[in-house]
C-alpha cells in the first residue's frame, strides 16, 4: 500500500480548489498544471469553509462531551454533599486524582494525538492507524501499573491529603475501587483522542455522554438505595467504574467496526519500533510536563490541606474542591476549543499549511477566552448560590463564596492558556510545555500559595493566589511560544 491520498479526479480536485476560502487558498503555496493555476488538496477530514467556523464545528462536540463529564462530577459533588463534609472532601479528592491518572497517559495520548493529525494532514492514514495499535498496546500497559499504583498507595494518599481519621478511610476506599475501572479507562482515552485528531468529534461524544449518564444514574442509584442497600461513597466509586468500564469496551467495539480509516486489526498489536520510537518522541516530554504538573497539584492540595488548623483546615479544603470542581464549567469550553486547535494545527502542519495552523490556534484562543469572560461573569454573581447548592455547611459556604468571585477574573486568562498549550502539544512541541509547566508550577504556584496562603495566613484566597500567578504564566508563555512560531519546524 503506498502512502498519501489516492489519485482524485478532475472534477474532484476543481471542488475542492473551489470550495477554498481566500484564506486557505493565501496559504497554500501555488503550482502551475496545464496553464491552470492549483493548489495542493488541504486535509479532506477537516470541515470545509474559513478558520473561525472550523474552530466552531470542531470544538462543539466536544463541549457537549466536557458539558457531560461536568455534569458527573458535579452529581458526584452533590450526592456527597447530602451525606457528610467527610465525604465531599474524599470525593472530591477522589475524582481530583482520578484527574491526575488521566493526565498519566499523556505519555501515550498526546504523541499519538499528534501524530494521527500529522498524517491525516499529510493523507497518510496507514501511518495513523499503525499509530492507533501502538498506543493502545502501550495504555493498556500503562493502565495496569497505573491501577496497580493506586490501589496500593491509597493509604499514603489520604494519610497526606486529610486531616480527619473518617475521610480518610472514605477516600481510601474511593480510590480503590475507583483504581479498577483504570485499564479500560485507558482504551476510552487513547481511542477518543485518536478519533478526534482524525477529524472525528462526534463519535467520541457519543460514547462520553452514554458513560457519563450511565456514572450519574449508577452513583445516584447506590447513594439512595434505589436498588438495595445504601453504599454512600462507596456507591459513587462504583458508578465510576462501571461507566468507565463501558466506556472503553464501546471505544474498542466501534474501533474494530473501523471509523475514519482507523480501524482495530489484531496482526497490527505487534511491536512497531519506529511507530513506538516516534510516539515516545514527543510523549516523554509530554509525560515529564505531566509529572511537574502532578507534583505541583499535589503539593498545591498538601498547602490548601494545611491553610488553617483543625476543622479550619477542613472547611478550606472542602471550599478548594468544591471551587474547583465548580471551575471545571470554565474548563468545558477551553477543552473543547482546545481539542480543536491541536487538531488544526496537527493537521494543517501535515498539510504543510503552517499559516493556517497558526490562524487557527490564534482564533480557538479568542474563542474561549470570550466564552469563559461570560462564565467568570456568572461565577461572581452566583457565588452565593452556587456554594449554597453545593453544600450544608455555613462555613464552606462562607469561605468558598469569598475566593471564588475573585476568581471570576482570570477565567479568559485561562481559557487562552490552555488552548494555546493545547495547539502546542498538537503540533508536537512537548519540550517547552515541559519548560513552561515548570515554571508556572514549581515556581509560582507552589511557593504563591504558600507565602500567601500560610506565611500571611490568608487562607483559601491566599493559596489561590499561588494558582492564579501560575496561570497568568503560562497564558504568556504559551502566547509567546506560540507567535515565536518554532513550533512550525517540529518533525513528529
Amino acid at each position: 500500500m503506498t502512502q498519501g491520498k489516492p489519485e482524485q479526479s478532475d472534477s474532484a480536485r476543481t471542488a475542492r480548489i473551489d470550495a477554498r476560502t481566500p484564506d486557505q487558498c493565501a496559504g497554500a503555496a501555488a503550482s502551475d498544471v496545464g496553464g491552470l493555476e492549483v493548489t495542493p488538496d488541504l486535509p479532506d477530514s477537516l470541515p470545509a469553509g474559513p478558520i473561525p467556523y472550523q474552530v466552531i464545528v470542531l470544538a462543539l462536540p466536544m463541549l457537549g462531551e466536557q458539558l457531560g463529564n461536568f455534569m458527573v462530577g458535579f452529581v458526584d459533588m452533590w450526592l456527597a454533599g447530602t451525606l457528610t463534609k467527610e465525604a465531599s472532601a474524599a470525593v472530591g479528592t477522589g475524582g481530583y486524582l482520578g484527574w491526575w491518572v488521566s493526565l498519566a497517559f499523556s505519555l501515550v495520548g498526546t504523541g499519538t494525538a499528534a501524530l494521527v493529525a500529522r498524517s491525516y494532514g499529510a493523507g497518510d492514514r496507514e501511518t495513523a492507524n499503525r499509530a492507533l495499535h501502538q498506543a493502545l498496546v502501550l495504555a493498556l500497559t500503562l493502565g495496569l501499573l497505573v491501577a496497580g499504583s493506586v490501589y496500593a498507595a491509597a493509604p499514603a494518599l489520604a494519610e497526606q491529603l486529610l486531616q480527619i481519621p473518617a475521610a480518610r478511610g472514605s477516600l481510601v476506599e474511593y480510590i480503590r475501587i475507583d483504581a479498577i475501572g483504570y485499564i479500560l479507562f485507558s482504551m476510552l482515552l487513547i481511542g477518543s483522542g485518536a478519533l478526534r485528531a482524525a477529524g472525528d468529534m462526534r463519535t467520541p461524544m457519543a460514547i462520553m455522554l452514554v458513560v457519563n449518564v450511565v456514572n450519574a444514574v449508577v452513583s445516584a442509584a447506590l447513594v439512595f438505595g434505589w436498588w438495595g442497600p445504601l453504599l454512600g461513597v462507596r456507591g459513587i466509586a462504583i458508578g465510576t467504574v462501571v461507566a468507565r468500564c463501558l466506556g472503553g469496551v464501546l471505544t474498542l467495539v466501534m474501533l474494530y467496526r473501523g471509523l475514519r480509516g482507523l480501524r482495530l486489526r489484531i496482526p497490527l498489536l505487534r511491536p512497531d519500533p519506529a511507530i513506538l520510537g516516534r510516539l515516545m518522541n514527543i510523549g516523554i516530554p509530554a509525560f515529564l510536563d505531566v509529572l511537574m504538573l502532578w507534583g505541583a497539584h499535589f503539593g498545591f492540595v498538601l498547602v490548601v490541606a494545611n491553610s488553617g488548623r483543625g476543622e479550619a483546615a477542613t472547611v478550606n479544603y472542602a471550599a478548594h474542591l468544591i471551587g474547583m470542581r465548580m471551575e471545571a464549567i470554565s474548563f468545558l469550553p477551553a477543552v473543547a476549543w482546545m481539542t480543536a486547535a491541536s487538531t488544526l494545527v496537527g493537521q494543517y502542519l501535515g498539510a504543510r499549511q503552517p499559516r493556517l495552523a497558526s490562524r487557527s490556534g490564534h482564533q480557538a484562543a479568542l474563542q474561549a477566552a470570550g466564552l469563559c469572560t461570560l462564565i467568570g461573569l456568572g461565577f461572581f454573581l452566583l457565588a452565593g448560590p452556587i456554594y449554597g447548592a453545593m453544600t450544608r455547611d455555613p462555613a464552606v459556604q462562607e469561605v468558598g463564596a469569598r475566593a471564588f468571585r475573585l476568581m471570576a477574573f482570570v477565567q479568559p486568562i485561562l481559557a487562552a492558556a490552555i488552548v494555546y498549550t493545547g495547539a502546542l502539544r498538537g503540533a508536537g512541541d512537548t519540550r517547552a510545555t515541559m519548560v513552561m509547566q515548570f515554571c508556572g508550577g514549581w515556581l509560582l504556584r507552589l511557593p504563591g500559595a504558600w507565602l500567601f496562603g500560610i506565611y500571611f495566613g490568608w487562607g483559601l484566597i491566599g493559596c489561590w493566589c499561588g494558582m492564579w500567578l501560575d496561570n497568568i504564566a503560562k497564558f504568556l508563555m504559551s502566547w509567546l511560544r506560540f507567535v515565536h512560531g518554532g513550533w512550525k519546524k517540529i518533525e513528529v
